[in-house]
């Protein structure tokens, strides 16, 4: 419980400094100067009514298993994060490789100051949703142990739903 309030605590942190950042490096993210993981092309099924649910554990919390880039990667749901965030090794692990000098982003949270590298994940799947080109920051482990997916990632999707327990995914 300890390490979601941290979690918690951190993303409400950060959140007012994360509209800058993206006013700030979205040029960059379009003219591709972030780093970017390569990864096969994700199979397009045709965007209708595709759904996955996801029940709450026994902490409430919405976590379930992700196809990141190809790999498999457990995410917690965190509809207050703005972004999706991946710790290092996990970011090394789906072929996102930040170098030193990319850990610039000064990211304020309620334990301090963390720096944060900007990313963008290729692709994203779980069940049939299909998710393309998230924007991602990537910080050090000790910082964060449990990837998130944050709005960056639900916002690509045509609605989401809580109810009873169950978060609804819809694309």
């Amino acid at each position: 419980m300890a390490r979601f309030v941290l979690i918690l605590l951190f993303f409400i942190g950060i959140t007012p400094f994360l509209p800058n950042l993206l006013q700030k490096f979205a040029p960059q993210l379009a003219a591709g100067n972030i780093q970017s993981a390569k990864t096969a092309d994700i199979d397009e099924a045709p965007r209708g009514d595709r759904k996955h649910r996801i029940s709450a554990n026994y902490q409430g919390q919405f976590v379930d298993l992700f196809k990141v880039n190809g790999q498999t990667v457990e995410m917690l749901v965190d509809t207050g994060a703005t972004h999706t965030v991946l710790p290092e090794s996990v970011a090394r692990d789906v072929g996102i490789f930040p170098k030193a000098a990319d850990y610039k982003y000064a990211i304020r949270t309620a334990n301090g100051t963390v720096y944060g590298a900007m990313a963008v994940i290729d692709g994203m799947r779980i069940g049939s949703i299909r998710l393309k080109n998230l924007d991602a920051l990537v910080l050090k482990d000790q910082s964060l142990g449990q990837p998130l997916l944050g709005m960056s990632a639900l916002n690509q999707l045509d609605r989401f739903d809580i109810s009873n327990g169950t978060l609804v995914l819809v694309q």
